[in-house]
């Protein structure tokens, strides 16, 4: 078949280049591409190239839905259609099943509209009853450039479908997991295997499963991807401010709660109450307050603060100074009626009385009795040295004197005026306490400032210690409310950080959706030719056209689906609305094949369980031209319970393998082929050499041709596994056996993988297989010079055929 080229699957590395061209085109701002290329760039790459042109070439079975004993279904390993048929109930869509299991480890059958497993149905009907012992599948594959066959093997530990452990031979000298196979994507994008349950689901599944099946194949999944993490960009950046708006009524609450239990105000939670009330919060003014800076000086706590430090005078300092004042008064006292009391007094006389005499030297009269002439310079010098001897007396009652001057001032000094901001409960007492100043006895002076000092102390201490004690309490409130507000300021910076950087994400999100939606329909175009393609094989004589297929939505969006667009007599209709159910399927076969036949699929083998469920008999034919033209290219297997597909295809000379499978008691499944086509030249054969109206002449010619063909089918067979062990792909394959114009020419494909001289290929055959073998193929090429005497010679002619065939086949 040939269909309009599928768009690649194209590697993240391609997909980047024609993106990054398309960013440079556009004009968004710097900061904006820079954010779509950071997504781009987060991409997941592929861990490895998958194992690619894979063919099926058996199926085992074991203990497996209704296969009881190990059974097994073997398969041609190459282009052609193989159709296996069996009544219902025969084992066939266990085969089938079982190659979707192995290769995948989940069975759609057991999978609703949603996708999602329908839990009795697996649990039940996963085992047979008739077998125990084991359950097993194993899949042999033939893979191009391998000799060998690449085997995958699923067993079961228990009785849960999901526990069982798959493992992959034949890739190397040990077993490795199923993943080694590199499918994971690809069995997405181009899922190999339609089955039964999903062909009926197709087109009427959800839309978005319909779309999931065909987005992979466009290759777009890392643009999708890159969406998705700028999307969780955009949700984690969001995720900020609505934390932040989250937190912040609780937070509200816990200060208001503080504020309703203080037994005073604390200034800061409510400085930050108010803050946190307003249209936008001013996060600045509660980093302040979180960092500690002072609140203005006139608030409560401030006033606190300052009479929490308040002290007052030392009553141990003033006590100590009123003690030296008494101490001085006792002294002073105890001097005054001492002879040094005397002298100091006389001393003070004598020294009036010289000044006065300097002040007035002529006058010589006593200024106290009034004699003439008695203050002489004599009296003046003797009274003078008399006057020095007197202080020197007197000295201690000066020194007595200048101590109790000492300690009063140095009491006085004590008695400060009323601080600024003092409380208003302490200016009485302070007042007192600064009216000592103006006693003027000194003895009261002491014990008057000692009793205000202890008055004031006190006044003070209590003051002190409520403050403390309001501020202690206040404090704890803070203590709580304090790391809860830089929760929120965190949170709130974050947030405030964030806005700008969501405004580009959206933009890079918007601009990553329009460059999606554009490549996404340009590649789709090809998707839809070939289903157009499809759809005309399978709509015969049917009145609907299909259009465009369109994919609506996005990878991530629940609304996603398939648009199908069909027209009905030339107008336009809903596909789901105007079709019948065997058209349905034929759609739903549209959009199948497309992506299972793509040239990027590493699966060179698709699977169907019965398509033809529905359909009329021209669409039958269509679907048994469609399979021989993509068998041509392609593996092509078909489960089917309806003789009608086989039927079409003996009608249309389509060439096929047909494999019966039957089921007996207590699940023994066997398989039979029902056409093995060196059988059917063999048979046509015999039935020749076994008609006695027959001329020998006319048996001469034909039997040798006939049993030709029958060798011709071996050799085709085991040049074709030759040539695809070599590692050709299966188009050069096809093209070198039809270049084979002689048996020797097959031959020595099969033996040589190249063409060699006749010499050479018989040497060969008769080294490997025999020298008869070489004589049965030299007879057949002979053709009409063999000379078959009668009836029994031909049998044994065809004998001797059959057991080179069976030589040459296992070539």
């Amino acid at each position: 078949m040939t269909t309009a080229p599928i768009p690649s699957s194209a590697p993240p590395s391609s997909l980047l280049t024609d993106v990054n061209q398309r960013l440079d085109a556009a004009s968004l701002a710097p900061d904006v591409a820079a954010l779509v290329r950071d997504a781009l760039q987060g991409l997941r790459l592929p861990q490895g190239a998958p194992v690619r042109g894979v063919y099926l070439a058996s199926v085992t079975a074991e203990g497996f839905r209704g296969i009881g004993p190990a059974a097994t279904l073997d398969l041609p390993p190459g282009p052609g259609l193989t159709i296996v048929q069996g009544r219902n109930g025969s084992g066939k869509s266990s085969f089938a099943e079982g190659i979707e299991v192995a290769v995948t480890g989940h069975n759609r059958r057991w999978e609703d509209d949603d996708g999602k497993v329908v839990q009795g149905l697996q649990r039940d009907g996963w085992r047979n009853l008739h077998h125990t012992v084991a359950r097993r599948l194993e899949l042999q594959l033939q893979v191009s450039g391998r000799t060998e066959p690449v085997v995958i093997t699923r067993s079961w530990s228990g009785d849960a479908f999901d526990e069982s452990t798959a493992a992959v031979t034949g890739l190397g000298p040990a077993a490795q997991p199923l993943t080694a196979l590199g499918w994971e994507e690809d069995l997405r994008a181009f899922r190999p295997i339609l089955s039964y349950s999903e062909l009926g689901q197709m087109m009427t599944a959800k839309p978005s499963r319909m779309y999931d099946k065909l987005a992979p194949l466009l290759g777009l999944g890392p643009l999708a991807e890159a969406s998705e993490r700028l999307a969780a960009r955009e949700h984690q950046l969001q995720e900020s401010d609505k934390q932040a708006k989250a937190a912040l009524a609780p937070l509200q609450e816990a200060l208001q709660a503080a504020l309703a239990t203080a037994e005073q105000d604390d200034e800061r939670i409510q400085e930050a109450a108010t803050a946190l009330r307003e249209r936008i919060p001013d996060r600045e003014r509660v980093r302040s307050l979180v960092a500690g800076t002072p609140l203005a000086d006139g608030t409560e706590l401030s006033r606190l603060h300052r009479v929490a430090l308040l002290t007052g005078p030392d009553p141990e300092v003033v006590a100590a100074a009123a003690a030296r004042l008494r101490e001085a008064l006792a002294r002073a006292e105890d001097v005054r009626h001492s002879d040094a009391a005397v002298a100091q007094t006389r001393a003070e006389l004598l020294d009036r009385v010289l000044r006065l005499r300097a002040q007035h030297p002529s006058d010589h009269t006593c200024p106290v009795c009034r004699a003439p002439d008695r203050l002489d310079d004599a009296w003046v010098a003797a009274a003078s040295t008399q006057a020095e001897l007197l202080r020197e007396q007197a000295a201690a009652a000066l020194a007595a004197q200048r101590e109790l001057r000492g300690a009063a001032d140095d009491l006085r000094s004590l008695v400060q005026n009323r601080p600024a901001g003092l409380p208003q409960a302490l200016h009485q007492v302070w007042d007192e306490w600064v009216a000592c100043r103006r006693v003027q006895d000194l003895a009261e002076l002491a014990s008057t400032c000692e009793k205000q000092v202890g008055v004031l102390a006190d006044a003070c201490r209590h003051l002190r210690e409520e403050a403390r004690r309001r501020l202690a309490a206040q404090d704890e409130q803070w203590r709580q409310a304090a790391p809860k507000l830089a929760a929120w300021l965190e949170l709130a910076d974050a947030a405030v950080a964030a806005k700008p950087v969501i405004a580009q994400v959206k933009k890079a999100r918007n601009w990553l959706k329009v460059t999606l939606a554009a490549l996404r329909d340009e590649r789709m175009l090809a998707i839809a030719e070939s289903a157009q393609q499809v759809w005309g094989y399978l709509s015969q004589e049917s009145n609907v056209a299909l259009g465009a297929v369109n994919l609506t939505g996005s990878d991530a969006y629940s609304g996603r689906g398939v648009q199908l667009n069909v027209t009905v007599d030339d107008l336009d209709a809903s596909a789901l609305g105007v079709v019948s159910q065997g058209e349905l399927f034929s759609l739903a076969l549209a959009l199948f094949l497309p992506r299972a036949t793509s040239e990027q699929s590493p699966f060179d083998f698709i699977v169907i369980d019965d398509p033809v469920q529905s359909m009329d008999p021209r669409k039958v034919e269509g679907l048994a031209r469609l399979l021989g033209m993509i068998a041509e290219n392609r593996q092509v297997v078909v489960f089917s319970h309806d003789t009608r597909l086989p039927d079409a295809l003996r009608f249309q000379q389509i060439s096929a393998t047909v494999l019966e499978v039957g089921r007996h008691e207590r699940s023994l499944v066997t398989v039979r082929r029902a056409d093995d086509p060196v059988k059917r030249e063999l048979d046509a054969a015999r039935a020749v050499a076994k008609d006695r109206r027959v001329p020998a002449a006319v048996l001469n010619e034909v039997l040798p041709g006939q049993c030709r063909l029958a060798l011709e089918a071996a050799l085709y067979e085991s040049a074709r596994r030759a040539l695809l062990g070599a590692g050709l792909h299966h188009r050069a394959v096809e093209q070198r056996i039809a270049e084979a114009r002689e048996l020797t020419d097959l031959a020595a494909l099969a033996l040589f993988r190249e063409p060699r001289s006749k010499d050479e290929v018989y040497r060969e055959i008769n080294r490997r297989c025999g020298a008869e073998a070489g004589r049965v193929i030299g007879d057949c090429n002979k053709g009409a010079h063999t000379t078959l005497a009668g009836m029994e010679d031909a049998k044994r002619f065809i004998t001797r055929v059959a057991a080179a065939a069976k030589e040459l086949r296992e070539l």
